[in-house]
């Protein structure tokens, strides 16, 4: 019915002189070349107005139309479509008969839009017109609430009646012994659980709770995006904050200095999951930022980082040379640590003395003497650094290089028989070698010590079970099911780029005319694949989206 509708409207545009075949032919050119929706097309070309091309298809359908008592949801289907198409399109699956779908759009131009969306196809649509507030709310409320577990949800309502009974009986200016007893209430409790252990089932990496103007909003990073869980009423905002600051010894009483600790909780089997809290006072009160660290989830393996073969080889040569320095680089939350925890668990041998120098220390590996610095008592990175030295280590590993001095250090290390691994905040593997430059390192000394330079991002990898090939294309994406929670991802792979500093390399690097681009020529004539190359190959392996390629790395 979508195809039918769509070309009726389109022949009748060309019959009354709205639209012209010669224009119709374009525009269908451009949606095919770069996608996106067609009725956005014919209105940015300045074919047609969007008012008189919505009242054209109003007046020439005889669309559905159902009010707000018509919009019932069927919970079941509303995964057939992810969140991010239902809001960009404003569409709302109601029934499903078979392969017949039932489908409410808030906009009239959308019925020019239908075929085009994926997660359609194989589908015949019955599209009905809803009453676009009701609808657009519906819409938000529905896949806002996709990642709540049914088998949670009567646990959750009692909760928030227990915390909502014991908000009313609350004083608005509550002592700092109040607060603490309040803190320790058993609704208190169940509700700061509820939302820690909502985490871990997601595997979640960070939990946001927000105050807003009206509500407490709680949101999770999942494979690296934001989404947001649950909103509650902001009476409950300040007695779950007060029980996540007793359970990490942070004071109750503060809300306007920033606060940073930790906790840890046991679950079932002694699975130990660790929970790193920052508070920071925003101008609608207390956000509470909290990272997820789940030790039970085994990622420390060098082979199991997802790497592709060829990288995954390069990665393993680097890591067993004798001495010399590895620099991993990539922005905040690409996976840094974690790989140079996987190389030290991959090189870890009773022969080798380890030590670590960490802000803070992430995994305690056993074997491996890990050194926490603590700014606030003088033990920064070099003050460390020089003490490890002492400590006749065989290989040496530091969480960050943030200035010359800890670099410095670092560099003479790795001259005097060490294996040196650290951490920079560089975006390409060529770029380290001119932010090295810039910290005042000596080209001659870069040449003499560095070995390899990784940069990496993280990639989300496409959802097994709703992937589908994009026909016409050799690419898979996923149309959203309850395995990934709608989003049609499920999980995250490393994608690197691995640059040798080879002979060519050391002769570019102590040359004058130092380019980061003339680097990288070079190093991929030797063989290097760059991230961009690194995440082509995944995506026509099937393993991740053409859109992830071009969202998490930089074009060559």
């Amino acid at each position: 019915m979508m195809g039918f509708l769509k070309k009726h409207i389109l022949e009748l545009l060309v019959q009354r002189g709205l639209l012209t075949a010669a224009q119709l032919e374009e525009i269908s050119a451009i949606q095919k070349q770069r996608g996106g929706s067609f009725s956005s097309l014919l209105i940015e070309k300045n074919i047609i107005e969007k008012d008189k091309l919505n009242e054209f298809i109003r007046d020439n359908t005889t669309l559905p139309r159902v009010d707000s008592a018509g919009l019932s949801i069927n919970p079941d289907i509303i995964t057939i479509l992810s969140g991010d198409t239902a809001r960009k399109y404003r569409l709302l699956p109601l029934s499903k008969d078979g392969q017949l779908l039932k489908v409410a759009i808030a906009d009239p131009l959308t019925i020019l839009d239908l075929e085009e969306i994926k997660e359609l196809q194989g589908y015949t649509v019955n599209p009905v017109l809803g009453p676009e507030g009701e609808l657009t709310a519906l819409i938000e409320r529905n896949y806002s609430n996709l990642f709540r577990y049914d088998s949670n949800s009567q646990t959750m309502e009692a909760i928030l009646s227990s915390v909502a009974e014991l908000s009313s009986r609350a004083k608005d200016d509550l002592a700092k012994s109040d607060i603490a007893h309040m803190a320790q209430e058993v609704p208190i409790i169940r509700a700061t659980n509820f939302i820690l252990e909502k985490a871990i089932e997601l595997k979640a990496s960070d939990i946001l709770i927000e105050p807003l103007e009206k509500m407490m909003r709680i949101r999770m990073r999942i494979d690296g995006m934001l989404h947001q869980i649950e909103t509650l009423p902001l009476t409950f905002h300040s007695f779950i904050v007060s029980r996540i600051k007793v359970i990490s010894n942070l004071d109750i009483a503060e809300h306007r200095l920033p606060q940073d600790g930790q906790f840890k909780i046991k679950l079932k089997n002694n699975r130990e999951v660790e929970f790193r809290v920052s508070v920071i006072a925003s101008a609608t009160g207390e956000k509470v930022a909290i990272r997820v660290l789940d030790k039970s989830l085994d990622l420390l393996d060098i082979d199991r980082l997802g790497l592709r073969p060829e990288a995954l080889e390069r990665l393993k040569k680097a890591a067993l040379m004798p001495n010399g320095m590895i620099l991993v680089c990539g922005p905040t939350g690409s996976g840094k640590t974690t790989t140079l925890y996987s190389i030290l668990k991959y090189i870890h041998s009773p022969e080798k003395n380890i030590v670590t120098v960490e802000d803070p220390v992430e995994y305690q590996i056993k074997g491996i003497n890990q050194v926490s610095v603590n700014p606030k008592t003088g033990l920064v990175f070099s003050r460390c650094l020089r003490s490890i030295l002492r400590q006749d280590p065989d290989v040496i590993m530091v969480g960050e290089i943030r200035d010359f001095e800890t670099m410095d250090i670092a560099i003479k290390a790795a001259l005097t028989g060490h294996l040196v691994l650290s951490t920079l905040h560089t975006t390409t593997a060529a770029g380290s070698i001119v932010r090295l430059l810039d910290m005042g390192v000596q080209p001659f000394l870069i040449n003499a010590s560095v070995l390899a330079i990784i940069s990496q991002r993280l990639s989300r990898r496409v959802c097994l079970s709703c992937r589908d090939k994009i026909a016409g294309e050799p690419y898979y994406a996923g149309r959203g099911c309850k395995d990934c929670i709608s989003s049609g991802y499920s999980g995250r792979l490393l994608v690197t780029e691995i640059l040798y500093i080879s002979p060519k390399i050391k002769e570019a690097v102590s040359s004058a005319e130092l380019d980061e681009e003339a680097i990288k020529k070079l190093a991929r004539q030797e063989g290097m694949k760059t991230l961009r190359e690194e995440a082509e190959a995944f995506a026509l392996a099937g393993t991740t989206t053409k859109e992830e390629v071009l969202r998490v790395t930089p074009a060559d």
